[in-house]
């Protein structure tokens, strides 16, 4: 028998969601409007009433995160969030950020209920990804302010869990030890961090990171668990029971995806705090919530007083893997297949950096450590006209590099109808980094 946090919202029918969502979202305009000039401007042509159907929150402007960044630009001391901040400056308990990847970081306000429901809502996500009570749960998120940071640890307590900031501390090597003394038996971390403890973990302590005992590893804040060779090496590293892929967004919630005991796609846990939609990325118009479908995540924060968001486009590109489970939850199962931003241009093919990676660790898994980069000339570059850059890590130099080269080369085109030209590497000679490990570089 599954085991649920919040069993009413987890197994409610995604109808009965949708309705629920579409009478929130009804209050939410109307208290936006009450209370912020910035939301009075955007929605001046909505009326709540219209809000009748999922289709009709098409009325509702679509809101991106240079709208929110423009929109802090004219803080001041009594609302220093900006013009979207909406809940009074003294009502506000804590600010979380973005990780400012993109360009500057946006803040996002937290009111007293707000982090009642934030504690609520990610303890049903970690719950969901595994996380009980008598686990000592791993926390290595270095940043209290991000929203992986904080937020993380409340909903880690909530559940009743040990939580152990072992992120944060200067250094690699002093993590790795707080994981070792306090014989975690949890990880929640970044994929690639996740594996990169694993990999620098008996250089640090003399003991395989295998023997420390961590039975669930969860792993989110990009795409990569997804890939069956990467959560299999997650799984290798550590000797886990189970490895979970999670994600959220600092501007929504940071914790709203969350793959359950199968193991097979992330559920939708934040029912009863955001909707969810899912959209053509260039015409923005619904698509369905049915397995195989492609979009882009659509997310309005309908519980939320300080700084809510209505119809904020995440840019997350997410394909439908199911909309049922054993697991009994109901809502859609999904994966995260890679950024809209991201997106490559091929002379006129699109293709996006995760589907090369995938090609290439599907097909190639023996040969490979894992890492691989693609390099763009310029942080601007989108299109490539000639062949895409790729660096990929070998295990060994001591294999037929030539014709390894070739046969991935040609099995991505292939399958993807796009050239790559392949510069096979040593291992451990590629950047990596203690937070997330980018997909893409800049040559220099």
């Amino acid at each position: 028998m599954a085991q649920y946090w919040n069993p009413e919202f987890e197994t409610m029918v995604w109808p009965e969601i949708q309705s629920y969502w579409l009478n929130e979202v009804k209050k939410l305009i109307e208290y936006v409007k009450n209370n912020s000039e910035f939301y009075r401007d955007r929605l001046k042509l909505v009326n709540s009433e219209d809000i009748k159907t999922i289709d009709s929150l098409l009325k509702i402007p679509l809101l991106t995160k240079d709208d929110l960044r423009s929109a802090q630009e004219n803080s001041d001391r009594n609302n220093p969030l900006g013009l979207f901040q909406v809940a009074p400056t003294e009502n506000i308990v804590q600010v979380v950020s973005s990780s400012g990847t993109s360009g500057r970081p946006v803040y996002y306000g937290v009111t007293r209920d707000d982090l009642d429901n934030w504690r609520d809502s990610i303890a049903t996500f970690f719950f969901t990804a595994g996380i009980r009570k008598e686990d000592v749960v791993g926390h290595v998120v270095g940043t209290p302010i991000f929203a992986g940071g904080s937020p993380y640890f409340e909903g880690i307590r909530h559940i009743g869990a040990t939580g152990v900031w072992a992120g944060g501390q200067g250094s690699t090597p002093r993590t790795i030890k707080t994981l070792k003394h306090l014989h975690c038996t949890a990880l929640v971390g970044t994929t690639s961090f996740d594996r990169f403890l694993g990999e620098h973990f008996q250089e640090v302590t003399g003991l395989e990171a295998k023997e420390l005992g961590v039975l669930k590893v969860l792993g989110g804040g990009e795409p990569g668990l997804g890939e069956e060779s990467i959560r299999r090496k997650v799984k290798e590293i550590w000797n886990a029971a189970t490895v979970r892929e999670i994600m959220g967004l600092s501007d929504v919630l940071p914790g709203m995806w969350a793959e359950c005991e199968e193991e097979s796609g992330m559920h939708f846990t934040a029912q009863k705090y955001v909707m969810v939609e899912l959209i053509d990325p260039t015409t923005g118009n619904h698509l369905p919530w049915e397995p195989g479908v492609c979009g882009e995540a659509v997310y309005t924060t309908i519980r939320r007083e300080a700084t809510p968001v209505l119809r904020y486009r995440s840019a997350d590109l997410i394909r439908v893997e199911g909309v049922t489970c054993n697991c009994g939850r109901t809502s859609p199962r999904i994966r995260c297949i890679g950024r809209v931003d991201d997106m490559l241009v091929y002379k006129a093919m699109n293709v996006f950096p995760s589907a090369i990676r995938d090609v290439v660790l599907k097909h190639f898994e023996p040969f490979l450590t894992g890492h691989l980069q693609i390099v763009k000339e310029n942080a601007h570059q989108v299109r490539f006209d000639t062949a895409i850059p790729v660096d990929i890590e070998v295990i060994s130099l001591e294999e037929n590099l030539p014709a390894l080269k070739q046969e991935i080369e040609q099995k991505v085109r292939e399958l993807l109808s796009a050239r790559i030209e392949v510069n096979l590497v040593a291992p451990d000679s590629l950047p990596k980094t203690e937070y997330k490990t980018p997909l893409i570089r800049v040559r220099g």
